[in-house]
Protein backbone atom coordinates (compact mmCIF):
# COMPACT_ATOMS: atom_id res chain seq x y z
CA UNK A 1 0.00 0.00 0.00
CA UNK A 2 1.43 3.15 -1.10
CA UNK A 3 -0.98 5.43 0.64
CA UNK A 4 -2.15 5.95 3.77
CA UNK A 5 -5.74 3.69 4.86
CA UNK A 6 -7.23 6.95 5.37
CA UNK A 7 -6.86 7.61 1.54
CA UNK A 8 -8.39 4.52 0.27
CA UNK A 9 -11.84 3.71 -0.79
CA UNK A 10 -14.41 1.54 0.72
CA UNK A 11 -14.27 -0.63 -2.20
CA UNK A 12 -10.37 -0.84 -2.11
CA UNK A 13 -10.34 -1.43 1.65
CA UNK A 14 -13.04 -4.23 1.30
CA UNK A 15 -10.49 -6.02 -1.19
CA UNK A 16 -7.43 -5.22 1.54
CA UNK A 17 -9.45 -6.66 4.14
CA UNK A 18 -11.05 -9.98 2.28
CA UNK A 19 -7.34 -10.37 1.38
CA UNK A 20 -6.05 -10.71 4.46
CA UNK A 21 -3.62 -7.08 3.86
CA UNK A 22 -5.15 -5.51 6.52
CA UNK A 23 -7.00 -5.56 9.81
CA UNK A 24 -10.75 -3.82 10.56
CA UNK A 25 -8.58 -2.12 13.92
CA UNK A 26 -5.90 -1.31 11.61
CA UNK A 27 -8.35 0.96 9.56
CA UNK A 28 -10.73 2.39 12.44
CA UNK A 29 -7.25 3.38 14.13
CA UNK A 30 -6.21 4.98 10.77
CA UNK A 31 -9.17 6.97 10.82
CA UNK A 32 -8.72 7.64 14.40
CA UNK A 33 -5.43 9.35 13.88
CA UNK A 34 -6.39 10.82 10.85
CA UNK A 35 -9.30 13.12 12.53
CA UNK A 36 -6.87 13.78 15.95
CA UNK A 37 -4.82 15.41 13.02
CA UNK A 38 -7.73 17.22 10.84
CA UNK A 39 -10.54 17.21 13.41
CA UNK A 40 -10.01 20.15 15.17
CA UNK A 41 -9.99 22.17 12.81
CA UNK A 42 -12.67 20.75 10.61
CA UNK A 43 -15.20 20.47 12.92
CA UNK A 44 -16.82 17.49 11.11
CA UNK A 45 -18.41 15.44 14.14
CA UNK A 46 -20.85 15.47 16.64
CA UNK A 47 -20.45 12.24 17.89
CA UNK A 48 -17.24 10.34 18.13
CA UNK A 49 -17.83 6.15 19.14
CA UNK A 50 -14.33 5.33 19.44
CA UNK A 51 -14.10 2.65 21.99
CA UNK A 52 -17.19 1.03 20.60
CA UNK A 53 -15.79 1.34 16.88
CA UNK A 54 -12.80 -0.18 17.78
CA UNK A 55 -14.64 -3.48 20.02
CA UNK A 56 -16.40 -3.82 17.07
CA UNK A 57 -13.67 -3.71 14.78
CA UNK A 58 -11.58 -6.28 16.60
CA UNK A 59 -15.15 -8.39 17.01
CA UNK A 60 -15.10 -8.28 12.99
CA UNK A 61 -11.63 -9.21 13.14
CA UNK A 62 -11.99 -12.15 15.38
CA UNK A 63 -14.75 -13.51 13.58
CA UNK A 64 -12.93 -13.24 10.31
CA UNK A 65 -10.27 -15.12 11.18
CA UNK A 66 -12.71 -18.16 11.88
CA UNK A 67 -13.75 -17.87 8.87
CA UNK A 68 -17.29 -15.99 9.52
CA UNK A 69 -18.48 -13.16 7.69
CA UNK A 70 -20.48 -10.46 8.96
CA UNK A 71 -22.16 -8.95 5.45
CA UNK A 72 -20.39 -7.65 2.05
CA UNK A 73 -19.52 -4.88 4.80
CA UNK A 74 -17.95 -6.58 7.31
CA UNK A 75 -15.52 -4.53 9.85
CA UNK A 76 -15.82 -1.73 7.25
CA UNK A 77 -16.48 2.19 8.82
CA UNK A 78 -19.03 4.22 8.18
CA UNK A 79 -20.16 8.04 9.48
CA UNK A 80 -24.23 8.74 9.59
CA UNK A 81 -25.51 12.53 9.35
CA UNK A 82 -26.42 13.16 12.92
CA UNK A 83 -30.36 13.90 12.25
CA UNK A 84 -30.25 9.71 11.32
CA UNK A 85 -30.99 7.77 14.54
CA UNK A 86 -28.22 5.31 16.41
CA UNK A 87 -29.36 3.79 18.89
CA UNK A 88 -28.38 5.73 22.56
CA UNK A 89 -27.20 8.71 21.32
CA UNK A 90 -29.74 12.08 20.27
CA UNK A 91 -30.59 13.22 16.98
CA UNK A 92 -31.20 16.96 18.06
CA UNK A 93 -31.26 18.11 14.26
CA UNK A 94 -28.94 20.87 15.70
CA UNK A 95 -31.26 22.21 18.62
CA UNK A 96 -30.47 22.36 21.88
CA UNK A 97 -34.34 21.23 22.98
CA UNK A 98 -33.32 17.66 21.42
CA UNK A 99 -30.19 17.04 22.98
CA UNK A 100 -31.36 14.87 25.97
CA UNK A 101 -33.83 12.70 23.56
CA UNK A 102 -32.10 9.84 22.99
CA UNK A 103 -33.11 7.10 20.10
CA UNK A 104 -34.43 4.44 21.01
CA UNK A 105 -33.54 2.58 17.98
CA UNK A 106 -31.46 2.52 14.88
CA UNK A 107 -32.79 3.61 12.22
CA UNK A 108 -33.74 1.08 9.12
CA UNK A 109 -30.59 2.44 6.94
CA UNK A 110 -28.29 2.16 10.10
CA UNK A 111 -29.77 -1.44 11.28
CA UNK A 112 -29.04 -2.84 7.40
CA UNK A 113 -25.67 -1.28 8.06
CA UNK A 114 -24.63 -3.30 10.85
CA UNK A 115 -26.70 -6.29 9.30
CA UNK A 116 -24.30 -6.39 6.60
CA UNK A 117 -21.05 -5.72 9.32
CA UNK A 118 -19.97 -2.22 9.05
CA UNK A 119 -18.97 -0.37 11.92
CA UNK A 120 -20.71 3.24 12.96
CA UNK A 121 -17.40 5.96 13.58
CA UNK A 122 -19.90 8.47 14.86
CA UNK A 123 -22.46 10.99 13.41
CA UNK A 124 -21.58 13.87 11.19
CA UNK A 125 -22.73 17.88 12.18
CA UNK A 126 -25.93 19.14 10.97
CA UNK A 127 -27.19 23.12 10.69
CA UNK A 128 -29.73 24.05 12.85
CA UNK A 129 -33.15 22.92 11.79
CA UNK A 130 -31.27 21.12 8.66
CA UNK A 131 -32.59 24.35 6.54
CA UNK A 132 -29.38 25.95 5.55
CA UNK A 133 -27.91 24.72 2.24
CA UNK A 134 -24.79 26.62 2.62
CA UNK A 135 -23.02 26.14 6.11
CA UNK A 136 -23.00 23.74 8.98
CA UNK A 137 -23.21 25.53 12.52
CA UNK A 138 -25.44 25.04 15.63
CA UNK A 139 -25.15 25.97 19.29
CA UNK A 140 -24.87 22.21 20.67
CA UNK A 141 -21.64 21.33 18.13
CA UNK A 142 -20.54 24.59 16.95
CA UNK A 143 -19.73 25.12 13.19
CA UNK A 144 -18.27 22.91 10.75
CA UNK A 145 -15.69 23.87 8.21
CA UNK A 146 -14.77 23.19 4.72
CA UNK A 147 -11.75 20.71 4.43
CA UNK A 148 -10.95 22.86 1.36
CA UNK A 149 -10.56 26.37 2.88
CA UNK A 150 -10.87 27.15 6.70
CA UNK A 151 -13.32 29.73 6.96
CA UNK A 152 -15.43 28.42 4.03
CA UNK A 153 -18.86 26.38 4.49
CA UNK A 154 -18.84 22.80 3.63
CA UNK A 155 -22.60 23.13 2.32
CA UNK A 156 -25.70 21.83 4.53
CA UNK A 157 -27.64 20.20 6.01
CA UNK A 158 -24.99 16.79 5.75
CA UNK A 159 -22.45 19.53 5.64
CA UNK A 160 -20.42 17.27 8.51
CA UNK A 161 -20.60 14.28 6.07
CA UNK A 162 -19.11 15.83 3.12
CA UNK A 163 -16.03 16.92 5.64
CA UNK A 164 -15.18 14.40 7.45
CA UNK A 165 -15.20 12.26 3.73
CA UNK A 166 -13.48 14.67 2.34
CA UNK A 167 -10.56 15.35 5.14
CA UNK A 168 -10.23 11.77 5.30
CA UNK A 169 -11.92 11.09 8.62
CA UNK A 170 -14.34 8.56 7.10
CA UNK A 171 -14.55 6.21 3.96
CA UNK A 172 -18.35 7.00 3.39
CA UNK A 173 -21.41 7.95 4.56
CA UNK A 174 -25.01 8.77 4.90
CA UNK A 175 -26.73 11.72 4.15
CA UNK A 176 -30.39 13.26 3.80
CA UNK A 177 -31.33 15.17 0.96
CA UNK A 178 -34.44 17.75 1.27
CA UNK A 179 -33.33 20.70 -0.91
CA UNK A 180 -29.92 19.12 -2.24
CA UNK A 181 -29.03 18.41 1.41
CA UNK A 182 -26.35 15.72 0.01
CA UNK A 183 -25.83 16.93 -3.40
CA UNK A 184 -24.54 20.60 -2.07
CA UNK A 185 -21.93 19.58 0.33
CA UNK A 186 -20.90 16.92 -2.35
CA UNK A 187 -20.14 19.86 -4.70
CA UNK A 188 -18.67 22.09 -2.17
CA UNK A 189 -16.06 19.44 -0.80
CA UNK A 190 -15.19 17.54 -3.63
CA UNK A 191 -16.69 14.27 -2.68
CA UNK A 192 -19.79 11.94 -4.79
CA UNK A 193 -23.26 11.88 -2.93
CA UNK A 194 -26.62 10.45 -4.39
CA UNK A 195 -29.98 11.58 -3.26
CA UNK A 196 -32.14 8.17 -4.16
CA UNK A 197 -36.16 8.66 -5.36
CA UNK A 198 -38.18 8.93 -2.54
CA UNK A 199 -38.73 5.64 -0.79
CA UNK A 200 -35.70 3.91 -2.59
CA UNK A 201 -34.37 3.67 0.89
CA UNK A 202 -36.66 3.71 4.12
CA UNK A 203 -36.52 7.12 5.74
CA UNK A 204 -37.67 5.73 9.64
CA UNK A 205 -35.44 7.31 12.00
CA UNK A 206 -34.52 10.15 9.44
CA UNK A 207 -35.55 13.02 12.18
CA UNK A 208 -36.64 16.51 10.44
CA UNK A 209 -37.83 19.59 11.85
CA UNK A 210 -40.52 20.13 9.42
CA UNK A 211 -42.46 17.00 10.72
CA UNK A 212 -45.60 16.02 8.66
CA UNK A 213 -44.69 18.18 5.94
CA UNK A 214 -45.55 16.36 2.80
CA UNK A 215 -45.30 17.80 -0.39
CA UNK A 216 -41.50 18.21 -0.61
CA UNK A 217 -40.09 15.08 1.73
CA UNK A 218 -36.19 14.53 2.18
CA UNK A 219 -34.78 11.12 1.28
CA UNK A 220 -31.25 9.19 3.21
CA UNK A 221 -28.53 8.54 0.53
CA UNK A 222 -25.27 7.80 0.29
CA UNK A 223 -22.22 9.50 0.13
CA UNK A 224 -18.42 8.55 -0.67
CA UNK A 225 -15.48 9.94 -2.45
CA UNK A 226 -15.91 7.63 -5.33
CA UNK A 227 -19.23 6.41 -7.46
CA UNK A 228 -18.22 3.02 -6.64
CA UNK A 229 -18.52 3.38 -3.23
CA UNK A 230 -22.13 4.64 -3.52
CA UNK A 231 -22.61 1.84 -5.50
CA UNK A 232 -21.59 -0.62 -3.20
CA UNK A 233 -23.99 1.13 -0.61
CA UNK A 234 -26.52 1.13 -3.02
CA UNK A 235 -26.07 -2.88 -3.68
CA UNK A 236 -25.41 -4.05 -0.15
CA UNK A 237 -28.50 -2.05 0.97
CA UNK A 238 -30.94 -2.53 -1.73
CA UNK A 239 -34.71 -1.52 -1.60
CA UNK A 240 -36.04 -5.25 -0.94
CA UNK A 241 -33.72 -5.24 2.40
CA UNK A 242 -35.58 -2.32 3.60
CA UNK A 243 -39.24 -3.75 2.51
CA UNK A 244 -40.02 -6.05 6.16
CA UNK A 245 -39.44 -3.06 8.57
CA UNK A 246 -40.78 -0.42 6.02
CA UNK A 247 -43.82 -1.26 3.88
CA UNK A 248 -43.91 1.85 1.90
CA UNK A 249 -40.47 0.80 0.55
CA UNK A 250 -41.17 -1.10 -2.45
CA UNK A 251 -39.53 -4.21 -2.73
CA UNK A 252 -37.83 -3.56 -6.30
CA UNK A 253 -34.33 -4.14 -6.75
CA UNK A 254 -32.00 -1.90 -8.06
CA UNK A 255 -30.36 -3.60 -10.32
CA UNK A 256 -26.40 -3.67 -11.73
CA UNK A 257 -24.82 -0.99 -12.73
CA UNK A 258 -22.29 -2.15 -13.60
CA UNK A 259 -24.55 -4.32 -16.57
CA UNK A 260 -25.08 -0.56 -18.13
CA UNK A 261 -23.15 0.62 -20.67
CA UNK A 262 -23.43 4.30 -20.55
CA UNK A 263 -22.58 5.09 -24.07
CA UNK A 264 -25.68 4.17 -24.93
CA UNK A 265 -27.54 6.23 -22.55
CA UNK A 266 -28.82 9.67 -23.92
CA UNK A 267 -27.50 13.00 -22.02
CA UNK A 268 -29.13 16.53 -21.84
CA UNK A 269 -27.54 19.26 -20.14
CA UNK A 270 -27.75 23.02 -19.43
CA UNK A 271 -25.97 25.10 -17.88
CA UNK A 272 -28.31 28.08 -16.94
CA UNK A 273 -31.88 27.28 -16.12
CA UNK A 274 -33.03 30.56 -15.97
CA UNK A 275 -33.48 31.79 -12.89
CA UNK A 276 -30.30 32.09 -11.21
CA UNK A 277 -26.95 32.37 -13.57
CA UNK A 278 -24.23 30.07 -11.86
CA UNK A 279 -20.60 30.69 -11.63
CA UNK A 280 -18.50 30.82 -14.43
CA UNK A 281 -16.89 27.64 -13.11
CA UNK A 282 -20.08 25.68 -12.35
CA UNK A 283 -21.50 26.32 -16.08
CA UNK A 284 -17.61 25.80 -17.43
CA UNK A 285 -17.89 22.28 -15.29
CA UNK A 286 -21.53 21.40 -17.09
CA UNK A 287 -20.70 22.36 -20.35
CA UNK A 288 -17.13 20.21 -19.87
CA UNK A 289 -18.72 17.18 -18.78
CA UNK A 290 -21.20 17.39 -21.39
CA UNK A 291 -18.31 17.42 -23.70
CA UNK A 292 -16.50 14.69 -22.19
CA UNK A 293 -19.22 12.75 -22.63
CA UNK A 294 -19.37 13.56 -26.94
CA UNK A 295 -16.23 12.42 -26.51
CA UNK A 296 -16.66 8.85 -25.00
CA UNK A 297 -19.67 8.03 -27.73
CA UNK A 298 -22.35 9.34 -25.64
CA UNK A 299 -25.18 11.39 -27.71
CA UNK A 300 -25.34 14.90 -26.33
CA UNK A 301 -28.29 17.15 -26.65
CA UNK A 302 -28.79 20.46 -25.04
CA UNK A 303 -31.91 20.28 -22.96
CA UNK A 304 -34.23 23.34 -21.36
CA UNK A 305 -35.69 22.36 -18.00
CA UNK A 306 -39.72 23.34 -18.07
CA UNK A 307 -41.51 25.40 -15.13
CA UNK A 308 -38.31 26.67 -13.85
CA UNK A 309 -39.68 29.49 -11.51
CA UNK A 310 -43.10 27.79 -10.91
CA UNK A 311 -41.18 25.14 -9.23
CA UNK A 312 -39.44 27.55 -7.32
CA UNK A 313 -42.18 28.98 -6.08
CA UNK A 314 -44.13 25.81 -5.42
CA UNK A 315 -41.25 24.44 -3.03
CA UNK A 316 -41.02 27.43 -0.86
CA UNK A 317 -45.29 27.71 -0.44
CA UNK A 318 -45.22 24.14 0.10
CA UNK A 319 -41.77 23.59 3.02
CA UNK A 320 -43.59 27.56 5.09
CA UNK A 321 -47.05 26.58 4.55
CA UNK A 322 -47.43 25.88 8.48
CA UNK A 323 -46.13 29.87 8.90
CA UNK A 324 -43.09 28.02 9.88
CA UNK A 325 -44.76 27.43 13.44
CA UNK A 326 -43.67 23.97 13.19
CA UNK A 327 -39.81 25.36 12.94
CA UNK A 328 -40.55 27.89 15.28
CA UNK A 329 -42.05 25.43 17.89
CA UNK A 330 -39.20 23.25 17.64
CA UNK A 331 -36.98 25.54 18.31
CA UNK A 332 -38.46 26.63 21.98
CA UNK A 333 -36.99 30.16 21.57
CA UNK A 334 -33.57 29.23 20.74
CA UNK A 335 -32.34 31.96 18.30
CA UNK A 336 -31.90 31.32 14.55
CA UNK A 337 -28.26 30.76 13.96
CA UNK A 338 -26.28 33.10 11.44
CA UNK A 339 -27.28 31.12 7.99
CA UNK A 340 -30.75 31.20 9.11
CA UNK A 341 -31.63 34.60 10.57
CA UNK A 342 -32.74 36.17 7.43
CA UNK A 343 -35.12 33.57 6.92
CA UNK A 344 -35.88 33.34 10.40
CA UNK A 345 -37.27 37.18 10.47
CA UNK A 346 -39.10 36.60 7.05
CA UNK A 347 -40.71 33.76 9.27
CA UNK A 348 -41.64 36.14 12.24
CA UNK A 349 -42.74 38.91 9.71
CA UNK A 350 -46.24 39.79 9.77
CA UNK A 351 -48.69 38.62 6.58
CA UNK A 352 -48.94 42.23 5.24
CA UNK A 353 -45.49 43.66 6.37
CA UNK A 354 -43.99 40.54 4.10
CA UNK A 355 -46.68 41.94 0.99
CA UNK A 356 -45.69 44.82 1.33
CA UNK A 357 -41.67 44.29 1.00
CA UNK A 358 -42.35 41.90 -1.73
CA UNK A 359 -44.17 44.91 -3.57
CA UNK A 360 -41.73 47.03 -2.81
CA UNK A 361 -38.42 44.35 -3.91
CA UNK A 362 -40.68 44.00 -7.69
CA UNK A 363 -40.38 47.61 -8.00
CA UNK A 364 -37.03 47.72 -6.95
CA UNK A 365 -36.27 45.09 -9.36
CA UNK A 366 -35.52 42.35 -7.13
CA UNK A 367 -37.91 40.44 -8.30
CA UNK A 368 -35.66 36.83 -7.33
CA UNK A 369 -36.81 38.11 -3.62
CA UNK A 370 -39.95 39.02 -4.34
CA UNK A 371 -41.34 35.76 -5.63
CA UNK A 372 -39.57 34.27 -2.56
CA UNK A 373 -41.54 36.54 -0.10
CA UNK A 374 -44.88 35.78 -2.17
CA UNK A 375 -44.04 32.36 -1.46
CA UNK A 376 -43.93 32.37 2.14
CA UNK A 377 -46.50 32.48 4.63
CA UNK A 378 -49.08 30.42 5.82
CA UNK A 379 -51.87 28.40 3.09
CA UNK A 380 -55.22 27.07 3.61
CA UNK A 381 -55.68 23.44 3.84
CA UNK A 382 -57.67 23.99 0.31
CA UNK A 383 -54.88 26.14 -0.94
CA UNK A 384 -52.24 23.28 0.17
CA UNK A 385 -54.07 20.68 -1.76
CA UNK A 386 -53.79 22.63 -4.85
CA UNK A 387 -50.25 22.93 -4.20
CA UNK A 388 -49.96 19.14 -3.85
CA UNK A 389 -52.25 18.84 -7.22
CA UNK A 390 -49.92 20.92 -8.73
CA UNK A 391 -46.88 19.29 -7.92
CA UNK A 392 -48.43 16.35 -9.66
CA UNK A 393 -48.71 17.60 -12.69
CA UNK A 394 -45.49 19.44 -13.05
CA UNK A 395 -44.02 15.98 -12.39
CA UNK A 396 -45.27 14.31 -15.14
CA UNK A 397 -44.76 18.11 -17.39
CA UNK A 398 -40.90 17.18 -16.44
CA UNK A 399 -41.35 13.61 -17.46
CA UNK A 400 -43.10 14.53 -20.85
CA UNK A 401 -40.20 17.13 -21.50
CA UNK A 402 -37.64 14.69 -20.99
CA UNK A 403 -39.67 12.01 -23.27
CA UNK A 404 -39.73 14.71 -26.05
CA UNK A 405 -36.07 15.59 -25.47
CA UNK A 406 -35.11 11.26 -25.47
CA UNK A 407 -32.87 12.15 -22.81
CA UNK A 408 -32.38 9.71 -19.83
CA UNK A 409 -30.06 11.79 -17.51
CA UNK A 410 -29.43 15.27 -17.53
CA UNK A 411 -26.28 17.37 -16.50
CA UNK A 412 -26.85 20.20 -14.42
CA UNK A 413 -25.25 22.73 -11.69
CA UNK A 414 -25.58 21.52 -8.50
CA UNK A 415 -25.54 25.05 -6.73
CA UNK A 416 -25.63 28.56 -8.26
CA UNK A 417 -21.72 28.98 -6.84
CA UNK A 418 -19.01 27.36 -5.04
CA UNK A 419 -18.77 26.99 -1.34
CA UNK A 420 -19.07 30.42 0.54
CA UNK A 421 -17.24 31.90 3.27
CA UNK A 422 -18.64 31.52 6.49
CA UNK A 423 -21.33 34.38 7.42
CA UNK A 424 -22.19 34.98 3.75
CA UNK A 425 -24.74 32.84 3.37
CA UNK A 426 -27.82 34.15 5.42
CA UNK A 427 -29.67 35.84 2.22
CA UNK A 428 -27.93 33.65 -0.52
CA UNK A 429 -30.92 30.48 0.23
CA UNK A 430 -32.13 31.22 -3.48
CA UNK A 431 -28.74 29.51 -4.47
CA UNK A 432 -29.65 25.77 -4.07
CA UNK A 433 -32.49 26.06 -6.74
CA UNK A 434 -31.48 23.87 -8.94
CA UNK A 435 -30.74 21.15 -6.79
CA UNK A 436 -34.23 21.36 -4.94
CA UNK A 437 -35.89 21.22 -8.05
CA UNK A 438 -35.01 17.35 -8.07
CA UNK A 439 -36.72 16.80 -4.80
CA UNK A 440 -39.87 18.78 -5.90
CA UNK A 441 -40.10 16.56 -9.04
CA UNK A 442 -38.88 13.41 -6.91
CA UNK A 443 -36.13 12.18 -9.25
CA UNK A 444 -33.12 10.68 -8.35
CA UNK A 445 -30.22 13.07 -8.50
CA UNK A 446 -25.56 12.49 -7.52
CA UNK A 447 -23.03 14.71 -7.32
CA UNK A 448 -19.83 14.13 -9.23
CA UNK A 449 -16.51 16.50 -8.30
CA UNK A 450 -15.29 17.41 -11.50
CA UNK A 451 -12.72 20.76 -11.05
CA UNK A 452 -11.46 23.61 -9.44
CA UNK A 453 -12.10 27.10 -9.78
CA UNK A 454 -9.71 29.20 -12.21
CA UNK A 455 -8.50 32.11 -11.24
CA UNK A 456 -9.56 33.80 -14.03
CA UNK A 457 -13.19 33.00 -12.58
CA UNK A 458 -13.86 35.11 -9.61
CA UNK A 459 -15.41 37.84 -11.00
CA UNK A 460 -19.16 38.17 -11.89
CA UNK A 461 -20.05 40.99 -14.41
CA UNK A 462 -23.98 40.71 -14.24
CA UNK A 463 -25.26 41.93 -10.85
CA UNK A 464 -28.21 42.85 -11.54
CA UNK A 465 -30.03 42.14 -7.73
CA UNK A 466 -28.85 41.56 -4.56
CA UNK A 467 -28.67 37.91 -5.22
CA UNK A 468 -26.44 38.43 -8.08
CA UNK A 469 -24.10 40.79 -5.92
CA UNK A 470 -23.79 38.48 -3.51
CA UNK A 471 -23.07 35.39 -5.70
CA UNK A 472 -20.13 37.85 -6.59
CA UNK A 473 -18.74 38.22 -3.33
CA UNK A 474 -18.91 34.46 -3.09
CA UNK A 475 -16.95 33.56 -6.27
CA UNK A 476 -14.46 36.45 -5.38
CA UNK A 477 -13.11 33.99 -3.01
CA UNK A 478 -13.57 31.02 -4.77
CA UNK A 479 -10.21 30.30 -6.62
CA UNK A 480 -8.98 26.25 -5.99
CA UNK A 481 -12.44 25.38 -4.45
CA UNK A 482 -14.06 22.06 -5.89
CA UNK A 483 -16.80 22.18 -8.37
CA UNK A 484 -19.19 19.24 -8.58
CA UNK A 485 -21.69 18.52 -11.40
CA UNK A 486 -25.03 17.53 -10.68
CA UNK A 487 -26.74 14.17 -12.86
CA UNK A 488 -30.31 13.54 -12.93
CA UNK A 489 -32.32 10.49 -13.79
CA UNK A 490 -36.24 9.25 -14.34
CA UNK A 491 -37.17 7.91 -11.35
CA UNK A 492 -36.49 4.18 -9.76
CA UNK A 493 -33.47 4.22 -12.62
CA UNK A 494 -30.92 5.09 -10.14
CA UNK A 495 -28.20 1.50 -11.97
CA UNK A 496 -28.90 3.99 -15.17
CA UNK A 497 -27.92 7.02 -13.33
CA UNK A 498 -24.83 5.41 -11.11
CA UNK A 499 -23.36 4.19 -14.33
CA UNK A 500 -23.82 7.40 -16.00
CA UNK A 501 -21.90 9.02 -12.66
CA UNK A 502 -19.57 6.51 -12.97
CA UNK A 503 -18.38 7.48 -16.48
CA UNK A 504 -18.17 11.12 -15.43
CA UNK A 505 -15.91 10.23 -12.50
CA UNK A 506 -13.26 8.42 -14.51
CA UNK A 507 -12.98 10.91 -17.04
CA UNK A 508 -12.44 13.62 -13.89
CA UNK A 509 -9.77 11.61 -11.97
CA UNK A 510 -7.82 12.06 -15.04
CA UNK A 511 -7.79 15.93 -14.90
CA UNK A 512 -5.36 17.97 -13.54
CA UNK A 513 -7.53 20.31 -11.87
CA UNK A 514 -9.85 17.14 -10.25
CA UNK A 515 -10.44 18.13 -6.93
CA UNK A 516 -8.87 15.00 -5.55
CA UNK A 517 -9.60 13.51 -1.88
CA UNK A 518 -8.79 13.50 1.12
CA UNK A 519 -7.44 17.09 1.22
Amino acid sequence: MTRPLHAHSAVELEQLLSRGEVRSVEIVEALHARADEVEPKVGAFAHQLRKQALAEAKAADEARARGESKGALHGLPITIKENVDVEGIPSTIGMRARADRLAGEDAVVVRLLREAGAIVLGKTNVPQTLLAPMETTNSVFGTTHNPWRHGHGPGGSSGGEAAAIASGQSVFGIGTDIGGSIRVPASFCGVCGLKPTRQRWSNLGSQGVLRGQELVQSQIGPMARTVDDLTLLMRVLDSPKHTPFDPRVPPVPIGEPGTIDPTKLRFGYYEDDGFLTPAASVRRAVREVATALEAAGCEVVRFTPPNVEEIVALYFQGVSADGSATVLDALGGEPFVEPLKTVGRLAKMPVQARRGLAAAMGLMGEHRVQLLLEALGEKRVKDFWLLCARRGELQIEEERAWDLARVDVVIAPAFATTAAPIGMSHDFTLGFASAARYNLLDRPAGVVPWTRVRPDETQRTATRDRLDKRAAQIEAASAGLPVGVQLVGRPWREAELLAAMRLVHERAGKREDFPATPV
